[in-house]
């Protein structure tokens, strides 16, 4: 009997294509921090374009919550100005507020989001903007009111972020909306990250704070 060459046996299969989900983490840094999500994200940004996946991916795509906040904080930021940008960040966070309210362990998203490219300097500008005051609120972050951020409450805490995300394509034409929701989502999926229910409690009042506006405009 003759040994059988390991080479016959062919290639090991390859990583599934990133574009149809993300199932390892791939970063063991994983930011917990306003300034930690911004502070990495802006490390992956350079002079040229950079698609969206190459982001995700160095944040930990097995950590729902930093990744849901980095749509949040561009519509937030100076870059919201950018033609059709909140649109695709609303839908991006529908997308993953409607995997974390059902439990999936990995999180997935459309190749045409994933494969979508960033303007590296554009986009780091808007992101230097608002890291300063990242930072201050991350300091007056607190275990505060816990049971805010667990079960039953995180559900409807999501269930608000997967609404708000949806809405914004359609709340594009109205000034300051999105960028309001974009605050909300960005201090309710915090407060969800570091156990603070006052951000959460927060978060609720700037959603109602955008539909006092949407109002407003549309009357």
């Amino acid at each position: 009997m003759t040994a059988q060459d390991p080479r016959a046996e062919g290639p090991a299969p390859g990583p599934a294509p990133a574009e149809q989900h993300h199932d390892d983490q791939t970063s063991d840094d994983v930011p917990d921090s306003l300034g930690e999500v911004i502070g990495q994200a802006r490390a992956e940004l350079g002079e040229d374009e950079v698609e969206v996946d190459q982001v995700i991916t160095a944040m930990g795509s097995a950590s729902f919550a930093p990744v849901m906040l980095l749509p949040a904080l561009l519509v937030l930021s100076p870059a919201s100005g950018i033609p059709i940008l909140p649109s695709i960040c609303g839908l991006t966070i529908a997308l993953i507020a409607a995997q974390m309210l059902f439990g999936r362990k990995h999180l997935w998203l459309p190749g045409w989001i994933l494969r979508r490219k960033l303007d590296g300097p554009k986009t780091d500008k808007a992101l230097a903007t608002i890291e300063k005051p990242a930072r201050w609120i991350d300091k007056h972050t607190g275990r505060r009111m816990p049971w805010l951020t667990r079960a039953p409450f995180n559900k409807l805490v999501l269930l608000v972020c997967l609404i708000s995300g949806g809405i914004m394509p359609a709340l594009e034409l109205l000034p300051f909306t999105s960028s309001i929701l974009g605050a909300a989502i960005s201090v309710m999926t915090l407060g969800l990250l570091v156990r603070d229910g006052v951000l959460v409690l927060l978060g609720v009042g700037f959603i109602g704070a955008a539909v006092s506006l949407g109002i407003g405009l549309l009357g």
